[in-house]
């Protein structure tokens, strides 16, 4: 839930979790749009945020998906919220608007990570990265 000071109502996560048909592995894919004011980690606290979005991962994933965890943060890699993410899964990357509020996590091993790019507006006031 955003601040007080900074209100345009609660924020939720949508998730979504996926078979791959041949392999049979399975994707937890989850998208965030964060609290503000930027880098407050909302109401709660980047702490608590951080630990609720974990649980979210913790309560609907099983074990062995792979974890793919976006969204504008609007937390950028100085706040609490994005620092308590990165001791539970690799900070993937981060886009440069607004400081780098867009952000990607995932449980994969670095050298997993293929590519990264950021691929600019598209109409938007964020970066698709």
């Amino acid at each position: 839930e955003d601040t007080y000071w900074n209100w345009f109502g609660r924020r939720g996560v949508q998730w979504m979790r996926a078979r791959h048909r041949e392999s049979g592995k399975h994707l937890f894919f989850m998208n965030y749009h964060g609290a503000l004011s930027v880098n407050s980690g909302g109401k709660c606290g980047g702490w608590i945020t951080a630990h609720s979005l974990l649980k979210v991962v913790k309560d609907e994933g099983q074990r062995g998906d792979t974890v793919i965890f976006v969204g504008d943060f609007n937390s950028n890699l100085a706040s609490t919220l994005l620092q308590e993410l990165r001791k539970y899964l690799l900070h993937v990357y981060s886009g440069l608007v607004f400081g780098g509020v867009d952000n990607v996590f995932s449980n994969v091993a670095s050298k997993s990570i293929v590519s990264t790019q950021t691929l600019g507006r598209g109409g938007s006031d964020h970066d698709a990265i």
